[in-house]
């Protein structure tokens, strides 16, 4: 239409029609390519656009003119569906693999809604799209059927992946107004959509899998993504405005998502998820059809030394051992077999230093030594393994070519078999060590690298004269939500023409009339119909490129290894398409070295994709995902496969994606690229998540893959960014589309598991598998429970979990169901469950009756079974081997032992070596969980070598047993792992005795064996291997008679664990009694004595079988007594016994002042009272004598007992109170063990300052106690110090010593402390505030003080006096210097950025070379010998500060310390630190109580801290975070619009418009425009473990650290009532992950007093929970929320203790003032420009007064709330309710999710991010 109408008039002749009717029949065609250029004018500035514009629009003008403009509007209105869809049909998927149209113009989401909403306004409508669409009521009907059309009609997953795209906007349209009715459609809307997204999700997880993966690209990811994100958005919508329709559908939506999950596919994480939001979390809406579903559960390596031969390192005298092992380390690359027998020699001889080493890997973590010696040797391993292929590659062709064996090639291998055999013994030595860590090696690649994103994803469908009538409109209502387009269509045809008739219409109204059906809720909207366009995709060509590389030959080919990586490579560099210069010259050396082609095969690809050539990257993707398609088809069960099954050298006829090498390799390039920026190829920008892109690959195929090379970290990787591109793009395309309340509780791995249909059962089944079998290699022993949430119903996933737990009972009796069902299948499980059980005589019996056929594992139970029976030597013996099996070779060598064959058991040894050595590379090497199993078989390798030379060669027993002891020191305690080197240890020692060798050590250790054993088996729950190993020992005791006591104690704990109380009591008090009868009792008899002692009193205390004086009296007491009359005070039992007695008498006394404090006591003595009066009263009434002395005589016989019985009460009161601080004394004197008991004991003696012989024993006994164990309580002892009288005149006195004991032993510690109190008042003496209007001046006026700030001045004087002057003047200087600092008006540079100079008159300039004052910001360690030598002062500070933001501009520091390093600080004024303070304090008790937990310590679960230093009352010290960043910060940016949101999704809203939208709502609004902000506004926070950590392996550690310290902190801070958690106050670690909570002045509840009160018991947003990965808040979370939870639910007394001596401190105010809260909320919006720093001043000045006002006794009741909803919490009540930990976590979780709970939240704490 350029040139005129001349063109069209031709065309609409040749086709027989009006030109005019023409341009009417195409003009929805037509308007939708020129709109968007009306829609978006503003946009469009540029010369050449602009002009292409002008000439677009003249086009426009013609058609318009021969259309008439009346026409062309009424049109539009009428067609607007038409319209509507054809624009949609221009949708261009910027970031997504689906192609955009082909030959006409196309658009992004921004311009499509734009036009839209310019649309609107054309067809004069006053309100949406959406409104204007139901105008007429099949309008929206039309738009969806034509799409759904559309979605049918596309053959390609690029197609499918854009029609969906387009459905999901439309949709989100239609969620964003669904509470309107949408002109009365909403139940059509909400149905078709469910329905359709469910049907999609079944095709495409038909249409996937290995089957049909050549043709298919990564866009099968996005469109499983795509459906995950409609189904979220309509539930969220339905949920808010129509949940019980929602309800008629969750069925239908279970059935769908159960399938999928039941599939065992990477889907099933995200369909668990959707799941979990359905039916976890809106319980209130949902009640019926969640009711049907279950909840949701959550589930170190070795190191290694060696050691170089060499006489340098000797020069200076013997090494140690870690000397030994650092010169290796720096060797290793030529290390010889010499050094490494040498290492071998060195741990073996050096056991005890070899223990200290494994010990301090806790803390060194993999910096440790013994962590790089276990890298270095399974390198190694690696390197031997591969060179022992290449030896036998060319022995195979010498062989063929019928040559003689050559000598070289023999002694290479003699070479590599004995440098196995050294790093083999070498890993023996170090065996099952507790390494603790997670990652034991990173990725092989020397090279980081990331890539980009693209991928696309799925669809879905939705359907009354009366008995007839209902049938057909039910049946076309039913074929509605029909799985064929085409039925739809016809059915909406039907109905429309039905619906259209007189007899439809009154059907229709007495239907509605006679029913409350919901029928005609879904018939409402029909009246339309159209198709989409269909997209097509122009491939280019490029022959060179395609002649070498596009063949399957070259890629897949049924070769070695060896030829398809040259081949590969070399026709790669031919292919033209290299064209670095240095790359395509490396043909003959490629030819000639395969390790060559593996080392620059991704560095090839990676410069081919560079070119950004389109087809080179398609062709590369397609052989990509054609090889991985085979790859991942090899792991469809992601059991371990034994070494033998998977052998890497790949045989001749074997494709080479069945060879892990080969697959390795081409993992490794994915790796490389991930690592590599992608440039930004046309797009606006480039992101690290785009460097995934590089390929368009499918990453659940790599992780298979990955998986099946034993990549553990990168398969789990590689399915959390296949899950994540589909929700990726989900967000992306319905940005704009409303969230529902039910969004809040989905993972993105249940909108990946709802929307995800690959379309293959296979892959359906093999995901969460796949996932779940990663998680245990990996050792997290929580992930695994986010793999198995809703699918328990399933046999098999039950068994498999059965078995995770260790519930071997219950996995035994689903074995036995499931073998009856088919007796078919393997008797593996069973055997493996009768193993695991401990019932050795069943399974033996029932290997020999049923056989072990040719299975592997059934042979290897057999042999397990005879070893350990220590007696059945009947089985038959195979020559060595490198095939035969650990047991096997057991078996054998304890056989040729026992019968004196040394050259035997060596040659068995070394073939077990030699397997061992294959298991571990093929294993994997990256986790120290893959390499336990294997290492533990090494020691017992190692273990069962060292017994050869005592039996054989006479040596010395006692050493071998030494060795042994020392071993156990270091071990992991982990029963699974010491089980057999302990069962070994047993039949080694049974065959000793045997021999004779030194029968009573052998005896001994033997029965001390089986007694560790049964520790271990009870401990881990397999109570029947544990009775086993205690009748082991009746056994040996009858034949023996060792006289041995100690086992007798581990027997009455296994029947204890048993739940047999009485059998336990039986055995104990039998123990006990014959200890009491033991004549010339020796130490250790008494020790055992002692115990035995305490836990016969505990369990009586337990049972409640005694009374209590008796258990105390009888028992406990006579434990003590014990204890100090044969002098156990350093024994272990020393301290056991005196705490067991503490407590339990501070129970008793506890009991008793509780007792007092009741009801019941209260009318007991009212009744008494009573008694008394009407005693009183018969003495004045004479009339009736006799009666009247009858009753008196009662009465006061009533009173006389009552008087009795409160006497003796208060007796037992004062007895029980002076034993339990008596014993508290010895405990804190007896060990470090119970230290936190000193918060205990100082409460008691608080709590009863009066009494005075309380106060006597306490100023008696705390005398002996170590001062630094005062130090944990210094805040709270400075508090109580008082220069009035007390009413005990000892308890003044008292507290001063000790005070001027703990400063003067360890001052750097304590003073600080004591010259804060001294201070309080420091800031009114230096700034007192003046008049408005003038500068604040320096106080010449005298303030009154408090009575505990003149104490603290007189104790800083005495300690003045006691040679502390140098240092105290210094600190106070120094206090002085700071203070006036942080009071220097800086609002003047409030905007700037840059360093600003610290004024020449401040004081802190001229402090230099403070020798004598450590930095106080730096954490010293405590020193118990109170030297303190070498401590790290204060030099000078560096001359600017910055600004750190806020209301009072805190300024940051830069402190140089004596060690040369540079430390900054943050200066705060007007902000009372003292409660971060004591926050942190408590922080820090609850990281002592998490680290004493096996659980929590193995999780290294604790809270971050940072140092606090008070200077004031108003004014602090702060360390600085180094490292970190605020939430806020990395999320937003600190402009609120920048930040990792606008970087990921630029098109969301800001920060700003969201608060913005949250400020302006009123209450009736909050919770509508907050899920419309959370609409709008995407969780990105993942994005940041995959920019700070592109290693798979990092990756994982780090992520893991965040979310365990999440959970900690959540719940912690839960506990505490930590309030004010906005995402400024939470920092992120930038090196570890780990969160740290700052700003702790609000907590104890105090949030929900705030003027907006807060209503969560923590922050737990949208992004927070994005950054745990697709299982959101299951798996790990959960997990270690309850793992805390029972930490401090089990620790209640204990915190209850501290923190009631915290919140008794008379020094700090617990209750928030008004105006206070008015700050703490203020605070986080900008300061008014007029307000001037003395207005803020004046603010916290009057908070502060209020506070002060605030008497003892309103402390008091304060502090009494605070500690009955401490009490609550800790007990697991919410709401009135005792929930259990499990129950109490799921409720925290939901509560703090809940969408209408973050609607109400302070706008400033920004509850959308």
């Amino acid at each position: 239409m350029h040139d005129g109408l001349a063109e069209v008039k031709v065309l609409a002749a040749e086709i027989g029609l009006d030109y005019i009717g023409l341009l009417h029949e195409c003009l929805p065609r037509v308007v939708v390519h020129v709109l968007p250029l009306f829609a978006v004018e503003s946009a469009i500035q540029e010369g050449q656009k602009r002009e292409k514009f002008k000439q677009d629009i003249a086009v426009y003008q013609k058609f318009e003119e021969e259309v008439t403009t009346p026409v062309l509007n009424q049109l539009l209105t009428e067609r607007i569906d038409e319209v509507v869809v054809n624009l949609l049909l221009l949708l261009d998927p910027e970031g997504s693999s689906a192609a955009p149209a082909l030959n006409q113009p196309s658009f992004n989401a921004y311009i499509i809604r734009a036009t839209m909403q310019y649309l609107t306004k054309c067809c004069k409508s006053t309100s949406s799209l959406v409104t204007l669409l139901t105008s007429r009521q099949n309008n929206i009907q039309r738009v969806l059927l034509a799409l759904s059309s559309r979605l049918s009609q596309c053959y390609t997953s690029n197609e499918r992946g854009r029609a969906l795209l387009i459905y999901r906007l439309f949709v989100k349209l239609l969620m964003q107004e669904l509470g309107s009715g949408l002109g009365g459609s909403w139940a059509f809307v909400v149905r078709s959509a469910i329905h359709t997204i469910c049907h999609e999700i079944r095709k495409l997880r038909l249409s996937g899998g290995s089957g049909g993966a050549a043709g298919r690209t990564s866009a099968d990811g996005e469109m499983f993504d795509i459906c995950c994100d409609v189904l979220e958005c309509v539930f969220s919508a339905a949920l808010q405005s129509c949940a019980e329709e929602l309800a008629r559908h969750l069925s239908a939506i279970t059935a769908v998502l159960v399938d999928v999950v039941k599939q065992n596919t990477a889907q099933s994480q995200k369909a668990r998820s959707l799941l979990e939001l359905l039916v976890v979390q809106n319980t209130d809406k949902l009640a019926g059809a969640i009711a049907l579903l279950d909840p949701f559960p959550d589930g170190s390596a070795f190191s290694q030394l060696e050691a170089t031969h060499s006489a340098i390192k000797y020069a200076d005298g013997a090494l140690t051992l870690r000397e030994e092992l650092e010169l290796f380390l720096k060797t290793r690359a030529k290390c010889r077999l010499e050094g490494l027998v040498h290492v071998a020699e060195q741990l073996t001889a050096k056991r005890r230093e070899l223990a200290r080493l494994v010990l301090q890997c806790e803390e060194q973590q993999s910096q440790s030594v013994v962590v790089k010696l276990l890298c270095a040797l399974l390198g190694l391993c690696r390197s031997n393994v591969e060179e022992a292929r290449e030896c036998r590659s060319c022995e195979a062709i010498e062989e063929r070519s019928s040559a003689c064996r050559s000598e070289t090639t023999a002694e290479r291998l003699e070479h590599v078999g004995a440098v196995r055999q050294a790093v083999a013994k070498c890993l023996g030595c170090i065996g099952v060590a507790d390494l603790s860590i997670l990652v034991l090696q990173s990725q092989r690649i020397p090279d980081s690298v990331e890539l980009p994103g693209n991928l696309g994803n799925l669809e879905g469908f939705s359907s009354t004269e009366f008995q007839r009538n209902t049938a057909i409109f039910q049946c076309l209502n039913t074929y509605l939500t029909d799985p064929e387009v085409r039925v739809i269509s016809a059915a909406s045809t039907i109905l429309q023409e039905l619906l259209a008739t007189a007899s439809g219409q009154k059907f229709a109204a007495t239907y509605k009339e006679l029913t409350d059906d919901h029928l005609f809720n879904h018939l409402y909207p029909f009246r339309c119909k159209k198709k989409a366009p269909r997209a097509e995709v122009v491939k280019p060509d490029e022959d060179t490129f395609l002649s070498f590389v596009n063949a399957e030959v070259v890629w897949t080919p049924n070769s070695s290894h060896t030829d398809w990586i040259i081949g590969l490579v070399c026709n790669l560099i031919k292919s033209t398409a290299v064209t670095d210069e240095l790359l395509c010259r490396l043909v003959p050396i490629c030819k000639a070295k395969p390790k060559f082609c593996e080392l620059v095969f991704p560095f090839l690809i990676h410069d081919i994709l560079l070119l950004e050539n389109v087809t080179f990257k398609a062709v590369i993707s397609q052989q990509v995902r054609n090889f991985f398609a085979g790859a991942y088809g090899v792991v469809s069960s992601s059991r371990s496969t034994t070494p033998a099954l998977l052998d890497c050298t790949g045989g001749a006829h074997e494709p080479v994606y069945k060879n892990k090498r080969s697959v390795r390799v081409l993992l490794d390039t994915i790796q490389y690229l991930r690592m590599q920026r992608r440039p930004a190829a046309g797009r606006p920008h480039s992101t690290e998540w785009d460097n995934n892109f590089w390929l368009d690959v499918d990453y659940l195929h790599l992780a298979r893959a990955a998986h099946f090379c034993s990549a553990f970290f990168m398969s789990i990787l590689f399915t959390e960014i296949w899950c994540d591109v589909r929700a990726t793009e989900e967000a992306a395309s319905e940005a704009h589309k409303q969230k529902s309340s039910q969004d809040f509780l989905l993972s993105q791995l249940d909108h990946v598991s709802t929307s995800s249909s690959s379309a293959e059962d296979d892959q359906d089944c093999t995901v969460p598998s796949l996932l779940l079998e990663s998680y245990r290699a990996v050792g997290d022993p929580d992930g695994v429970y986010g793999c198995v949430v809703g699918r328990l119903t399933n046999p098999a996933i039950r068994v498999n979990m059965y078995e995770f737990e260790g519930k071997w009972e219950q996995t035994l009796g689903m074995h036995d169901l499931l073998k009856a069902q088919d007796p078919s299948r393997s008797a593996v499980g069973i055997v493996g469950a009768l193993q695991h059980a401990g019932l050795e005589h069943l399974l033996s019996n029932y290997l020999e009756r049923n056989g072990t056929g040719s299975c592997a594992a059934l042979l290897e139970a057999q042999y397990a079974s005879a070893w350990k029976s220590l007696g059945r030597w009947t089985l038959e013996e195979a020559p060595p081997s490198r095939d035969m099996g650990f047991n096997q070779v057991l078996y054998g060598s304890l056989l040729a032992l026992r019968e004196g064959e040394e050259k035997g058991v060596r040659l068995l040894l070394a073939a077990g070596r030699s397997s061992a050595v294959d298991e571990l590379v093929h294993n994997g090497l990256e986790a120290t969980k893959s390499v336990y199993p294997t290492l533990a078989k090494l020691q017992c390798l190692g273990e069962l070598e060292s017994a050869v030379g005592v039996v054989c060669s006479g040596a010395r027993v006692c050493e071998l047993l030494e060795r042994w002891r020392q071993s156990d020191k270091f071990c992991l305690a982990e029963f699974d792992y010491v089980e057999p080197v302990l069962a070994l240890r047993s039949c080694v020692l049974s065959i000793l005795a045997e021999k004779g060798k030194n029968r009573e050590e052998v005896r001994t250790f033997t029965i001390d064996c089986l007694e560790r054993i049964s520790s271990l088996a009870r401990e881990s729950g397999h109570l029947q291997v544990a009775e086993k190993s205690m009748f082991r020992i009746k056994e040996l005791e009858n034949i023996w008679h060792t006289n041995m006591l100690s086992w007798r104690l581990e027997e009455a704990d296994v029947y204890w664990a048993r739940k047999e109380p009485e059998t336990a009591l039986c055995f104990l008090k039998s123990l006990v009694q014959d200890l009491k009868s033991v004549p010339n009792v020796s130490s250790s008899t008494a020790a055992l004595y002692a115990k035995a002692l305490c836990l016969y009193g505990d369990w009586l205390a337990t049972t409640h079988f005694k009374h209590p004086c008796v258990i105390m009296e009888e028992y406990l007491e006579k434990a003590v007594e014990c204890v100090d009359i044969n002098r156990l005070h350093g024994h272990p039992v020393a301290v056991d016994a005196y705490m067991m007695l503490a407590r339990y008498a501070d129970n008793q006394y506890q009991h008793i002042v509780d007792y007092t404090k009741s009801s019941t006591y209260e009318a007991k003595q009212a009744l008494v009272r009573d008694n008394q009066q009407s005693a009183d009263m018969i003495r004045l009434m004479d009339k009736n004598q006799s009666i009247s002395n009858r009753t008196l005589i009662i009465l006061e016989k009533q009173t006389v007992l009552d008087q009795r019985e409160d006497a003796e009460m208060l007796k037992q009161k004062e007895r029980f109170l002076v034993k339990s601080i008596d014993n508290y004394i010895k405990v804190l004197r007896a060990g470090d063990e119970h230290d936190l008991s000193i918060f205990r004991l100082i409460s008691l003696w608080f709590c009863n300052s009066e009494n005075a012989s309380v106060n006597a024993l306490i100023s008696k006994g705390l005398e002996a106690v170590p001062s630094y164990k005062f130090l944990l309580l210094m805040y709270q002892l400075a508090a109580r110090m008082s220069t009035k009288q007390q009413r005990c005149r000892l308890f003044q006195p008292t507290l001063d010593g000790f005070i001027r004991r703990t400063v003067l032993d360890h001052p750097h510690h304590t003073l600080p402390i004591i010259l804060a109190l001294a201070n309080s008042n420091k800031d009114t003496e230096l700034f007192k505030p003046a008049a408005k209007g003038r500068k604040s001046t320096a106080s010449k006026s005298v303030v009154q003080e408090e009575d505990r700030v003149l104490a603290a001045k007189n104790m800083l004087s005495s300690l003045k006096s006691r040679g502390q002057s140098e240092l105290i003047g210094s600190m106070e200087e120094l206090s002085d210097a700071f203070i006036r600092l942080a009071y220097s008006d800086a609002s003047s540079f409030k905007k700037v950025t840059t360093p600003i100079n610290i004024p020449k008159d401040q004081p802190l300039l001229k402090l230099r070379n403070l020798h004598s004052v450590a930095m106080p910001t730096l954490e010293l360690e405590m020193d118990k010998s109170s030297k303190y030598e070498n401590i790290v002062h204060i030099v000078r500070f560096e001359p600017t500060f910055k600004l750190a933001g806020g209301l009072n501009l805190p300024k940051i520091l830069t402190c140089i310390g004596s060690d040369g390093q540079k430390r900054r600080q943050l200066v705060k004024a007007r902000d009372d630190l003292r409660q971060d303070a004591v926050m942190e304090q408590v922080f820090g008790i609850v990281n002592k109580l998490l680290a004493r937990q096996a659980e929590t310590k193995k999780r290294r679960m604790h809270i971050r801290q940072y140092k606090v230093m008070p200077l004031s009352q108003r004014s602090g010290l702060l360390e600085w975070c180094e490292g970190t960043m605020p939430l806020g910060a990395y999320l937003i940016g600190d402009d609120h619009k920048s930040g990792a949101h606008h970087k990921y999704r630029p098109d969301d809203w800001t920060a700003v418009m969201c608060r913005t939208l949250m400020t302006k709502s009123d209450s009736g609004q909050k919770y509508a425009n907050f899920l419309k902000a959370c609409s709008n506004f995407q969780p990105v926070f993942r994005h940041f473990f995959l920019e700070a950590f592109p290693d798979p392996a990092l990756w994982y550690e780090r992520r893991l650290a965040y979310t365990r310290s999440m959970a900690t902190n959540s719940i912690v801070g839960y506990i505490l009532g930590l309030g004010d958690r906005h995402v400024q106050n939470i920092l992120i670690d930038c090196n570890t992950a780990e969160v740290v909570h700052i700003d702790l002045g609000i907590a104890f509840e105090q949030g929900k007093i705030l003027p907006t009160p807060e209503t969560v018991p923590f922050r737990l947003t949208s992004d927070l929970i994005d950054g745990m990965g697709v299982t959101g808040t299951e798996g790990v979370f959960r997990r270690c929320c309850e793992k805390t939870m029972e930490v401090m639910r089990s620790s209640l007394e204990t915190i209850l203790t501290i923190l009631e001596v915290l919140l008794y401190d008379p020094l700090y105010a617990w209750n928030l003032t008004p105006l206070k809260a008015y700050c703490v909320q203020r605070k986080r919006d900008d300061v008014p420009a007029d307000a001037s720093s003395g207005d803020l001043l004046d603010i916290t000045d009057k908070a502060s007064s209020f506070a002060s006002c605030s008497s003892e006794g309103d402390v008091n009741k304060m502090a009494e709330r605070v500690l009955l909803r401490l009490r609550q919490k800790l007990q697991g009540v919410e709401d009135g309710v005792p929930l259990s930990i499990a129950g109490q976590v799921g409720h925290l979780i939901q509560e703090a999710r809940d969408p209408k709970n973050l609607s109400l939240l302070y706008p400033g704490w920004q509850p959308y991010i």
